[in-house]
């Protein structure tokens, strides 16, 4: 079998995998618009990779789909940026008018393919599929003109395309840590919440990124890197493939926060970033009307709920839970914990289950995954982290030393 049939078979099903989760995606935006920029981005992606099917099956769109590339190409780390940023709110995400400047890139792009889409079609012919650049240079003066200036401001974008992923690849990367300590402030529980998976699809596009970007340079300045296109094909659909797969199975991390209400204090949990907010540490809790004596006595029922009513041991324990059990407000309560007692809820919640399982793996023969599960971890790998961290030795090693 020939390159050319498998290339087309990949494409084919890479957008075929594109246009269905844009079009699911797009119905989950009707409720939440977190949806609409990864809806956005795969519609892009789509855009950018559509050639070889646009070349076999609708041969007189190829200069279309080549000009409308460029401001699709723009699109997609933006779009991928505000996708994170709305799995990571602390709030209902939406699109707002200062997020709109993120457009702008594709906005310029989208300007210069409108330009372009009016040059005389023998030209655009010549300029995108044949290189037939000698009809270029008989064309009036005002017209080769126009040319060669869009072909510069096309090859500069491409140029700010390389930085835009970079710098946005960087910007996801630390909102994700950001995000990572905040749900420690509000989850015991945080590893299905997480979004690793962005981690890993960062690492593999970064790599499908780098090849790119450096083709592209070298095919406008030098000679393109001779490679296998099948290859390239398979990447690219496991990149679209995963990102369909975990993006429409995704949830934003705080959408529990989204639908609590606080019983007592009016203003909800508030959970700032450091990327958006600086000095956070300093400004969490400046506003608060909590008192000491209010503190010790928040600290007291907090104490109740885990020693006595054994409130870790469920598994999907969250701040607003907590809060809705010993009817205190969520902020009041992060407050006191971070304050008062000097602990994040996370630590806080896992120090009490990690001294159940002590008593567990000391006086029963039960399993340390059993073990974990009893105690309310929701995997032997962060009961694993948890139980070191609180004791500087593992299940295991503890269970050894205790027979």
């Amino acid at each position: 079998m020939s390159e050319q049939p498998i290339l087309f078979s990949l494409n084919i099903a890479t957008l075929c995998i594109t246009f269905f989760s844009t079009h699911q995606l797009i119905l989950r935006a009707q409720r939440r618009q977190v949806y609409w920029p990864l809806a956005l981005c795969l519609a892009a992606i789509g855009v950018v990779i559509a050639m070889p099917s646009v070349q076999q099956l609708l041969p007189q769109f190829q200069v279309f789909n080549l000009v409308v590339s460029l401001p699709a190409l723009l699109l997609i780390a933006p779009c991928l940026w505000l996708y994170t940023k709305g799995l990571t709110s602390h709030t209902l995400w939406q699109l707002t008018r200062r997020d709109t400047k993120h457009f702008l890139p594709a906005a310029f792009g989208g300007l210069i393919a409108l330009i372009t889409l009016c040059l005389p079609s023998p030209y655009l012919h010549a300029i995108l599929l044949t290189e037939e650049f000698s009809i270029v240079e008989q064309a009036p003066s005002h017209v080769r003109n126009l040319i060669y200036g869009l072909l510069i401001f096309t090859f500069l974008s491409v140029l700010g395309w390389v930085l835009q992923s970079a710098w946005y690849a960087y910007k996801i990367i630390v909102r994700l840590k950001v995000y990572r300590a905040q749900l420690q402030d509000v989850f015991a529980s945080t590893e299905q919440k997480e979004l690793r998976w962005l981690n890993w699809l960062l690492f593999i596009v970064g790599g499908v990124w780098m090849f790119t970007a450096l083709n592209v340079v070298l095919d406008n300045l030098f000679s393109p890197i001779h490679y296998d296109a099948r290859l390239y094909a398979v990447m690219v659909f496991i990149v679209i493939y995963s990102l369909a797969l975990w993006g429409l199975r995704q949830k934003p991390g705080f959408a529990e926060l989204y639908d609590s209400t606080p019983s007592v204090e009016p203003n909800p949990l508030e959970l700032t970033s450091v990327i958006d907010i600086p000095n956070v540490g300093e400004q969490k809790y400046q506003r608060s009307a909590l008192s000491t004596t209010q503190a010790a006595k928040i600290a007291a029922k907090i104490e109740q709920a885990m020693k006595e009513e054994h409130l870790y041991l469920d598994a999907a324990l969250s701040l607003p839970k907590l809060a809705a059990h010993i009817h205190t407000s969520p902020n009041y309560i992060s407050q006191t914990l971070n304050e008062t007692l000097g602990v994040r809820f996370f630590d806080y919640v896992n120090k009490h289950r990690v001294t159940k399982a002590k008593e567990y793996l000391q006086t029963t023969d039960k399993t340390i995954l059993e073990v974990a599960m009893t105690v309310g971890f929701n995997s032997k790998s962060a009961f694993y982290t948890a139980f070191k961290k609180h004791t500087d030795l593992t299940p295991s090693q503890y269970k050894a030393a205790s027979g």
